[in-house]
This record gives C-alpha cells, sequence and structure tokens, in this order.
C-alpha cells in the first residue's frame, strides 16, 4: 500500500497551468457576454414610445407637438392638461403616428382667457391607443 501511493503522481505543471488558461478564459467569455447583452439592451430603442417635444400658445389655441420616438405605428388617443382630459384636432388626422413621425395637437381656446403678463404651469400628458404616454411640465409666459 505504501509502495502504490508514491506511485501516484499530481498533474504536471503543463497540464495544470494549461487548465488554469482554459478557465480564465471561458470566464472572459462569459463576461464579455453579458456586458454586452446588457449595453446592446440599455442603448437600443424601447418598444412603443413617444415624446412632446413641444407646448406652446398659438394665439387663443395650445399647441401640443407629439413624436413617436419608439418602433412601430401608434396612435394617439388623448391629451390631457393639467389632469382634465381635453377636446383635439389632431394633424395628421386620424392621428396615427409611424416611426420618427410627429404629430400637432391642437386645444382650441385654451388660452382665451388668460390675462397679458400672466403665467401659467402646465402639467401635459399625451397618451396612444395602446396605454403608451409621456407627460411634460411647461410654464407659458402671456408677453
Amino acid at each position: 500500500m505504501k509502495n502504490f501511493r508514491r506511485n501516484v503522481k499530481a498533474v504536471s505543471t503543463v497540464l495544470a497551468t494549461l487548465l488554469m488558461i482554459a478557465v480564465a478564459v471561458a470566464a472572459s467569455l462569459v463576461a464579455y457576454a453579458w456586458v454586452m447583452g446588457y449595453i446592446g439592451g440599455t442603448t437600443g430603442k424601447v418598444g412603443k414610445a413617444i415624446q412632446i417635444q413641444s407646448v406652446a400658445r398659438q394665439g387663443n389655441n395650445l399647441m401640443v407637438y407629439v413624436q413617436n420616438v419608439g418602433i412601430g405605428s401608434l396612435t394617439l388617443s388623448d391629451i390631457y392638461v393639467n389632469g382634465l382630459k381635453q377636446t383635439v384636432s389632431y394633424s395628421p388626422n386620424p392621428p396615427m403616428l409611424p416611426e420618427n413621425q410627429t404629430a400637432s395637437c391642437t386645444i382650441s381656446g385654451y388660452c382665451s382667457g388668460w390675462a397679458s403678463g400672466s403665467s401659467h404651469d402646465l402639467t401635459v400628458r399625451a397618451v396612444t391607443s395602446d396605454g403608451t404616454f409621456m407627460e411634460a411640465t411647461k410654464t407659458i409666459d402671456v408677453p
């Protein structure tokens, strides 16, 4: 039995070095794949998304410009100002937006009671037919 233990040899240093290199390469490949997947997922376009580009006063009307910044077409359904649903005229009409297109939404007469020299804080929310929404705040000063 004593003789048997002396004849058992350990793994050679060359083989041990090769195994360590293989483990290190495999670990680096896994880390690379994870990082590239994370970066690719965070920089890619989202599914459906809209962005309120601008809110402006034009005479007595309030103009809201909404852009489709996601993938696929969207249909605008509602515009809310300070939590209240508004009656809106859309251009284009119907308000179906292909990718990267902008719609102008006119809320007629919204600014008719505003006095000269006043300032108005607005919270505008645009909602699509599938529930995608975006909210923006804007202060409009009346000259």
